[in-house]
């Protein structure tokens, strides 16, 4: 598709060429939070069309984005929600450079990945059983899915796993394979799990990637049928009722939006078993389920998971001197400038990533 033809493309279903501001010619009169409306496309988990207004701009560049709380699941989703294509040709290229600035990670932004990577591995064996501990790993298989620049994928290499990752941007795909050495396939989840076996891997995990898709059910019941009979699958995504600043969570990035029920209830309807899971109070939801399979899910639709819209009531709480005040008791702002200025120190002492990670991992060199 060329770039005139996609813009126009996406034109045509009220999405910009910047994909950051909706053009929607059927909107309801007001936008107000609370405000109840028949949304343009049906809950992707229960198939629910009438919704609550959270939110009706983007966080982030400050343009018309409508995003809605589901009436039948609670499920927060933007409206209307993109294309599966849509997305795949805006993460190719766009992503990173529009939220992130940058086309290949920073060595300050590598060690809090990795540092990162070290504390999910960490949770992932305290929460579940203890198959991995004292454990020749080498017969294991995992996949992370939206690897960025992969410091996940190599610490399981390191670890002993046969690790690999999928990663849409093509930049930081790049990164990982050359830098790192790791195998990284540049290309959209779908494509990328359409090239693993059935039943292949033992380990599939997603950071902060199910908040960006459109077809959640239909994607991780694909994930699920590449899974080994009793693998698993670990995801952490944040948690949208937590503290923040009122323009800070909803922007066209982030396609849906979740509280620890609804994140349980796409789950299941998914056809998964929940194993471990954080506290619905954390900043970021993780959990870790196993594939049961599709025919094993329940409908969430009338289940009333989050029937109180708790996005919404989340959303008309966020004010800006109560934020700022708790900001500064907390002594936030200083905490992150001290943070930052750590993380510049501590990476420029190594000549690039790989040299860095493997003294962040332990891993020795001959």
């Amino acid at each position: 598709t060329s770039a005139i033809g996609l813009m126009n493309t996406l034109k045509k279903r009220g999405i910009d060429e910047n994909y950051n501001s909706p053009m929607n010619t059927s909107a309801p009169a007001s936008t107000a939070t609370g405000t109840p409306l028949n949304a343009h496309t049906a809950c992707p988990c229960c198939g629910e069309r009438s919704a609550q207004v959270i939110a009706n701009k983007d966080g982030k560049t400050g343009g018309a984005l409508l995003t809605v709380s589901c009436n039948g699941c609670g499920l927060g989703r933007i409206d209307p929600l993109p294309s599966d294509q849509e997305l795949a040709d805006w993460y190719a290229t766009q992503y990173r450079q529009a939220y992130k600035s940058a086309v290949q990670p920073a060595l300050r932004h590598v060690l809090r990945a990795g540092r990162n990577a070290q504390w999910r591995w960490q949770w992932l064996c305290q929460n579940t059983d203890a198959r991995w501990s004292n454990a020749d790993l080498t017969s294991q298989r995992s996949l992370d899915i939206g690897s960025s620049s992969g410091e996940f994928v190599y610490l399981l290499q390191t670890l002993g796993f046969q690790a690999k990752g999928i990663e849409p941007h093509a930049g930081y795909a790049t990164y990982a394979q050359s830098m790192l050495g790791i195998q990284v396939n540049n290309n959209t989840l779908q494509q990328g799990l359409a090239s693993e076996d059935a039943g292949s891997l033992d380990l599939i995990s997603m950071f902060h990637v199910l908040e960006h898709l459109a077809e959640p059910v239909a994607a991780l019941r694909t994930m699920g049928e590449k899974l080994k009979p009793g693998g698993l699958l670990y995801i952490e995504v944040p948690n949208a009722t937590r503290l923040c600043s009122p323009d800070y969570m909803f922007f066209r990035a982030h396609t849906l939006y979740f509280t620890g029920p609804t994140l349980r209830t796409l789950l299941e309807t998914a056809g998964f078993k929940l194993m471990a899971q954080s506290p619905d109070d954390s900043d970021n939801l993780s959990v870790v389920a196993q594939f049961i399979g599709a025919d094993s899910a329940g409908s969430s639709a009338g289940t009333g998971t989050d029937a109180s819209h708790s996005l919404v009531t989340a959303h008309r709480a966020r004010r800006w001197l109560p934020y700022l005040v708790q900001q500064l008791q907390d002594g936030q702002p200083m905490r992150k400038w001290r943070t930052r200025q750590e993380e510049k120190r501590s990476a420029a002492q190594y000549a690039n990533g790989l040299a860095l990670l493997d003294d962040l991992y332990g891993k020795k060199t001959a």
